[in-house]
């Protein structure tokens, strides 16, 4: 079973034209004729009927439809797994302020989890100071100029005497927050 052809299809029953399934799929109206005649073939049904300009779907093309949709559907999920599965896996542990929890946080979960289904996030709710403090302590970061918001925390060398990895961190603030608002306020406040 060609997956194009049920693309194709899906198109041309939604849009109700080959026309202008055409025009979506970048392709010509005798590319997409083609399509549905092989589909039509292959399943040994017809599909459309085919009025002037417009394409109404048979009682069998009805009846197949969902089915076209979920396969369809299932073959993007299995794509999508496929091509993100090794590279976004693994725990984000994240360190937050209450005010994030309550603000843009959920919507950016459900975002995460959408692009990145394997992913695993631990979360701390704290305030900045204690989440900065808490960051710090761990061993391998330095402050600079992090208290005027200028800069990240940059590697040091670690400590020998921890046997634990060494993981970056990244001081991250609302999408919506300009970088010149965030600046102009000290960090822990």
């Amino acid at each position: 079973m060609n997956f194009k052809r049920l693309e194709t299809f899906i198109w041309v029953a939604t849009l109700g034209s080959f026309r202008k399934a055409a025009e979506h799929q970048h392709t010509t109206q005798p590319a997409i004729s083609n399509r549905i005649a092989a589909l039509e073939d292959e399943l040994g049904v017809r599909l459309f009927e085919r009025e002037s300009g417009h394409s109404k779907l048979t009682s069998k093309g009805q009846e197949i439809l969902p089915y076209a949709e979920k396969i369809v559907f299932m073959a993007q999920q299995l794509r999508k797994r496929a091509d993100r599965g090794a590279s976004l896996s693994g725990i984000l542990r994240l360190g937050v302020s209450e005010t994030i929890v309550h603000s843009w946080l959920p919507r950016f979960f459900r975002e995460l989890h959408e692009t990145a289904p394997n992913l695993d996030v631990e979360i701390t709710v704290d305030v900045s100071g204690n989440l900065r403090s808490g960051l710090l302590d761990r061993g391998s970061w330095t402050s600079k100029s992090w208290q005027n918001g200028q800069s990240l925390p940059t590697p040091e060398t670690p400590n020998p005497s921890r046997k634990s990895a060494r993981n970056s961190a990244s001081w991250m603030n609302c999408p919506h927050v300009s970088t010149r608002q965030a600046r102009s306020q000290p960090v822990g406040s």
